[in-house]
């Protein structure tokens, strides 16, 4: 592996050499295998953005350790590189890359090629060519049910070109009324082309315009006196108003929408989405994404978007639970295919009601996958610690500034899964941190842990980050609280290089182990660890943050909150609060003269 200095001189050269244009770039590793496919609206300054390696994420560091060339093409926009990115990705499927495990093929409502008397029908594929495609329908019953409400309504034939041109006489579905029997000229060329115009606006959502014809239709019969065909409409409105009044939800008659939800862990990710197609949900499908650590919701959700929508038909509008950073190239992207799709964040109203349901969808499959994801993990594990069964996994870490606003967490793995309702915050005193003593704050965390009667489960497994100092003294505490033979514990150390995805396993024992870099296991426990890192960082970090938001005001020891804030809002900061004047504190709405006169008072003696 080649040293981060060798990597950033690569990194800064191809930066210099790609210029300011936008374009695509690979990263390359062992062998020449592609690791790493990226876009950029200039190349220069993302590449350079690598060079920045203490902000990236743990994904992006092991990608960069990787790193023995980089190629870049130049293109003409961003859009452009959107396009190449997206089908690099499809036929290299680089380690690194955010990719889309399901191939799905989807079922679509298609209109024959037939000039004169074109069939309906359904057909499958990954990606529809041409036009006339409707769709997708995620369910198969949901499309046959559509073909049969379009045939009830508009008598448009479903059989073969061949069965067509050898009838002489009506078949079946003539005389259920669900045919016009254009093979033996029951319906001129003129009028079965005006229904199948009917029946696309239709599926396109044109609902009023197909009932305004049908109903000058049966007004034109009824006034030449054809009462046979005008009752021929009537029945067809009715079948037309009866599958609409069957609807799940009519949404702004917009012929096809779809609704994209997300929900991920620190390994996957799931999207679903719900499909509506002429006002109606016809179905919901999830689909898995991997290489998804140190991304959010935003990354997924566009790079599905451009993975997805490559080989299936966009909808008319799109709408997603979060707000997209990079929307205009996927935006563009479909204006070059000709495309008009719009994307929604939908934050209330019909849209957020249909995206929490598919959420909750997509929750599930998240966690029906956690079950079995982590299946052969557990197995090795057990056996590399030779117990029966694992169900609980506990994770420890500190956070702290040379002992200030010191904390602790405990991540909770049960079921299969990272168990955010389960994990613990410990408060750490600056005694016991003493200056940033990790063993002692370690011990302090353990130690309230197995005191507290509101955690009754008892953990199989205790990992920490640390090596054999650490483990030693979380085997103390486990001691102390007549663990031992119930708990084993584990340390997760970085060896001599550093290195991210080197790292080594340390025993109760002392013993040490070390991993392939491409060990499931050593991938679970950092997957742990990491998760521990966070939430200990991330409640740190909120501690400090108490703390800097306090101010003069919360001193004031005869007034609450609700006149603090009114003093706030009032005068926009607490430095205007301190010089106000007695006559501008009797100007705040909620404050009496006698309580402006109090605050006058105390901060002027403060201040003195």
């Amino acid at each position: 592996m080649r040293k981060l200095e060798e990597i950033f001189k690569v990194i800064k050269e191809t930066a210099k050499m790609a210029g300011g244009a936008p374009g695509v770039y690979k990263m390359i590793g062992d062998g020449g295998v592609v690791i790493y496919v990226g876009k950029a609206k200039n190349l220069r300054n993302r590449l350079l953005s690598y060079a920045n390696f203490d902000g990236l994420s743990n994904r992006i560091k092991m990608m960069i350790a990787h790193i023995h060339d980089i190629e870049i093409t130049v293109v003409n926009s961003e859009v452009e590189a959107l396009l190449l990115e997206n089908n690099l990705i499809k036929k290299l499927k680089p380690f690194y890359n955010i990719l889309l495990k399901d191939d799905k093929t989807f079922p679509y409502i298609v209109f024959g090629s037939s000039i004169d008397f074109p069939r309906i029908f359904k057909y499958r594929t990954l990606k529809p060519k041409g036009d006339g495609f409707y769709g997708p329908y995620p369910s198969v019953v949901a499309l046959d049910e559509t073909i049969k409400i379009i045939q009830k309504i508009f008598l448009l034939r479903n059989c073969t070109d061949n069965y067509f041109t050898k009838r002489k006489r009506p078949c079946l579905q003539y005389f259920i009324k669900r045919c016009s029997a254009p093979c033996v000229g029951k319906i001129s060329k003129c009028e079965y082309l005006k229904n199948v115009e009917m029946a696309k606006n239709l599926l396109e959502g044109k609902d009023e315009s197909v009932r305004k014809k049908l109903v000058g239709q049966m007004k034109d019969f009824a006034t030449s006196k054809d009462f046979e065909q005008a009752a021929l409409i009537r029945d067809r409105l009715k079948a037309l108003s009866e599958i609409q009044s069957k609807q799940y939800v009519q949404i702004d008659n917009v012929n096809s929408i779809d609704f994209i939800a997300i929900a991920m862990d620190d390994e996957s990710a799931v999207v679903g989405i719900t499909f509506f197609r002429v006002g109606k949900n016809v179905g919901t499908e999830s689909f898995t994404l991997g290489n998804i650590s140190g991304a959010d919701d935003s990354d997924i959700i566009e790079s599905f978007i451009t993975q997805f929508y490559n080989d299936v038909s966009p909808p008319s509008r799109i709408i997603v639970d979060c707000d997209l950073a990079n929307s205009q190239p996927i935006t563009e992207l479909f204006e070059i295919r000709n495309v008009d799709t719009k994307m929604i964040y939908a934050k209330h109203g019909t849209y957020k009601r249909i995206l929490d349901t598919c959420r909750l969808n997509v929750k599930m499959k998240l966690k029906k996958n956690g079950e079995s994801q982590y299946g052969k993990q557990i197995l090795e594990l057990n056996n590399m610690l030779k117990i029966d069964k694992i169900d609980r996994i506990e994770t420890y870490d500190n956070s702290h500034i040379q002992g200030t606003n010191a904390c602790g967490v405990m991540v909770v793995f049960e079921k299969g899964a990272i168990q955010k309702n389960k994990f613990r915050k410990f408060n750490i005193t600056e005694k016991i941190a003493n200056g940033g003593d990790d063993i002692s704050m370690m011990k302090f965390s353990l130690e309230k842990r197995f005191k507290s009667q509101h955690i009754p489960e008892i953990p199989d497994v205790i990992v920490i980050d640390g090596g054999k100092t650490q483990v030693a003294a979380v085997k103390e505490i486990v001691e102390k609280f007549e663990l031992s033979g119930k708990v084993k514990v584990i340390g997760i150390a970085k060896q001599n290089n550093r290195r991210i995805g080197d790292e080594k396993i340390v025993f109760e024992n002392g013993e040490e182990r070390t991993f392939e870099r491409s060990s499931k296991l050593l991938a679970f426990l950092i997957m742990l660890r990491n998760e521990a890192h966070k939430s200990a960082i991330r409640f740190h970090r909120q501690k400090r943050q108490k703390i800097l938001s306090r101010s003069v005001i919360d001193e004031i020891p005869f007034i609450g909150k609700i006149r603090k804030r009114l003093l706030l809002e009032h005068f926009g900061s607490v430095d205007f609060i301190k010089k106000a004047s007695l006559e501008d504190l009797k100007m705040v709405k909620g404050i009496d003269n006698k309580t402006a006169e109090s605050i006058f008072e105390f901060l002027r003696e403060r201040d003195e």
